[in-house]
């Protein structure tokens, strides 16, 4: 009994340490193409500000989709995204997804 206990709070508390990301309508397929587009766009010139002005004009199935694309661009055009292609930024940002980052 007391194995399984230990057992059931071990779980648990993982589930804790990598909640789900607050996805909204987005797939974390669709974070990782939004990561990729921006870095092309970055690398084309654009501006974090325009970057961050474009995500004004979209459309959002859920407030948190707002947040997370703009957590992406600030992400990337930081320090983290200094080194990151268009392909790397996209599989990482998708890959954080699914690991279940915790939101902020």
């Amino acid at each position: 009994m007391r194995h399984l206990l230990a057992a059931l709070l071990c779980i648990s508390a993982q589930g804790v340490l990598a909640a789900d990301y607050p996805l909204g309508t987005m797939t974390c397929a669709d974070i990782g193409a939004f990561a990729s587009e921006t870095m092309a766009a970055k690398k084309a010139g654009r501006t974090k500000e325009d970057a961050l002005a474009g995500l004004e004009t979209r459309t959002y199935g859920d407030p948190v989709e707002k947040r997370n694309l703009t957590d992406v661009v600030e992400i990337l055009y930081g320090n983290l995204g200094r080194n990151l292609g268009v392909q790397s930024a996209g599989a990482v940002m998708k890959t954080d997804c699914e690991s279940g980052r915790a939101a902020k």
